[in-house]
């Protein structure tokens, strides 16, 4: 039988055993609460982090959405404009075609009608850089056209009033067989020597009247300034035109 002395000894041996397991279990239990409480922090964390990636990444991927939309937008009107300049350019090129063929026209108009003469042959008048011959000598109309073209001219074609007007200081008061005749197949319908349709004409008042229906040749009245049907028989003055290039 134990005494007393053991007796409290193995009580308190068992007390602190027994202690011992109650703070062990303590222990363990405080150990994993905090464990648990550290796990759940963590994983809060890791959440926020990945939702502020997400956010990150959806801000980004807008920016970059609405910068693609702009580029997008940009090089379609760059597109249109580069197409709109090419359509102007185009037409502007056709323009520039136009002028110059109107240019080369009124170039050739100019070089047929004009000659540019900067000199004229012996006997031949320069006006306006046209070569002129002035006959007084009387002849018929016919005889007349024949003459010029022995010259190498033409019975004189008067194209506009600038011509004609230059012409009436030479011809003062006189009068002179032109170029311009009835047709034989229309006697209403009046052609220049070279068979040219009349175009410009300068009849004087209550001209031309084919007086006796014999008047069928033109003349110039420098008097007048003005043109007169007259008999391609009478005999009066003539003036021709140069038709070579000078």
């Amino acid at each position: 039988m134990k005494n007393s002395y053991e007796q409290s000894l193995s009580d308190s041996t068992t007390d602190l055993d027994n202690s011992s397991s109650f703070f062990q279990e303590r222990f363990s239990s405080e150990a994993g609460i905090s464990r648990k409480g550290n796990h759940g922090w963590l994983s809060l964390a890791l959440v926020a982090v990945l939702m502020i990636i997400f956010v990150i990444l959806a801000i980004l991927t807008g920016v970059l959405f609405g910068h693609y939309a702009t580029m997008v937008d940009e090089l379609t009107v760059i597109k249109y404009n580069v197409s709109y300049s090419k359509s102007d350019t185009s037409d502007l090129w056709k323009a520039v075609d136009n002028i110059m063929g109107d240019m080369s026209k009124i170039k050739t108009k100019v070089d047929t009608t004009s000659q540019s003469c900067s000199s004229c042959p012996p006997g031949w008048k320069l006006i306006r850089n046209v070569c002129y011959y002035f006959k007084f000598s009387l002849e018929t109309w016919e005889k007349s056209r024949e003459k010029c073209a022995a010259l190498n001219g033409v019975l004189l074609i008067i194209n506009d009033q600038y011509e004609m007007n230059a012409l009436l200081p030479t011809i003062g008061k006189g009068r002179y067989w032109i170029g311009l005749k009835r047709s034989s197949e229309d006697t209403d319908v009046w052609v220049w020597a070279d068979e040219t349709p009349l175009k410009f004409s300068a009849w004087n008042e209550g001209e031309p009247n084919n007086d006796h229906d014999e008047e069928h040749c033109a003349e110039i009245l420098g008097g007048v300034e003005a043109w007169n049907d007259r008999n391609c028989k009478h005999r009066i003055g003539y003036i021709c035109k140069g038709v070579w290039t000078c």
